[in-house]
């Protein structure tokens, strides 16, 4: 839908009559100046798809790497009976937030040039925000292009928020990393469960947090933003011995966390549905020709 809106988009920037009275193609030389503001919204989905495919690939690499340390895990002695698990965390890749930090960026500087290139159909309205057209529909005004701003107002605001604290203000908490292997039962009904930490992020604006070197040799149980599940099944035998049936553990977002490559297409989505919206508004408005 990207691709086919800005085509029908540039078709009509093609039949669009050139006139000294024409709000935006007094001359020929405004179409060019016209569409290559419209292409750097273009140029920023592109940006913002290099920044997810670095994540997964990164995502990807990680994984194998835990997958393989995981191979051969410390053996247990044939009498010992207790349950135990072992932990191994760093304070994670400083990779990811730098790459959701560039994404961000990218995705927002898409929404202000089509904003840019959008404000023009407006008579006496020039900008270099989107902001100032959310100001617009703040007070009450509408349009076609307005229109498009406050149905997506919700998520521009969002995106702005999540934007400006990290480029601006802070880094949020670098994700953990890491895998556990978890075993109960005695030899030799053992179970063993093997666990991947998930790379998680807020899903809301974060809030500022420590980076000190005593916050960063603090070890947690379970590390910010995941939660741990358990599974553990036994059955009793006649003579009072226990055999372990089943044992698994695994870790997952915490309502306030999501994956960060899932935030990361969820914002992507909603940068397309906000530029597919935009460019049927100003072809619609025949480039502020029509009411």
């Amino acid at each position: 839908m990207f691709k086919e809106e800005m085509d029908l988009l540039f078709k009509a920037i093609d039949d669009s009559p050139v006139s000294e009275k024409h709000p935006i193609f007094r001359k020929p030389d405004d179409k060019e100046y016209y569409e290559t503001q419209l292409m750097f919204t273009y140029r920023k989905q592109e940006a913002a798809e290099h920044h997810i495919a670095n994540v997964e690939n990164r995502l990807a690499s990680d994984k194998a790497t835990a997958m393989a340390a995981m191979k051969k895990p410390k053996k247990l002695a044939k009498n010992v009976v207790a349950s135990t698990s072992h932990m191994i965390t760093d304070v994670g890749s400083h990779a990811y937030v730098h790459e959701l930090a560039a994404f961000l960026a990218a995705v927002r500087s898409g929404v202000d040039f089509l904003a840019t290139a959008a404000a023009r159909t407006i008579p006496g309205v020039k900008t270099q925000s989107v902001h100032t057209l959310e100001n617009m529909v703040k007070k009450g005004k509408g349009g076609k292009v307005l229109d498009v701003v406050k149905a997506h107002q919700a998520w521009l605001v969002r995106l702005r928020g999540y934007r400006d604290e990290l480029v601006h203000s802070h880094l949020p908490q670098v994700p953990a990393m890491g895998w556990l292997i978890s075993t109960i039962g005695m030899s030799p009904n053992r179970k063993t469960s093997k666990a991947v930490l998930p790379i998680v992020v807020p899903r809301l604006t974060p809030k500022r947090s420590l980076d000190t070197r005593r916050s960063r040799m603090m070890d947690e149980e379970v590390p910010g933003g995941l939660k741990r599940r358990e599974m553990h099944g036994t059955f009793t035998n006649s003579d009072g011995t226990e055999v372990t049936l089943k044992h698994k553990v695994s870790f997952e977002p915490s309502s306030s966390h999501m994956p960060i490559a899932e935030f990361m297409n969820h914002h992507l989505s909603n940068y397309r549905a906000f530029s597919v919206d935009m460019f049927g508004a100003i072809r619609k408005s025949g480039f502020g020709t029509l009411e």
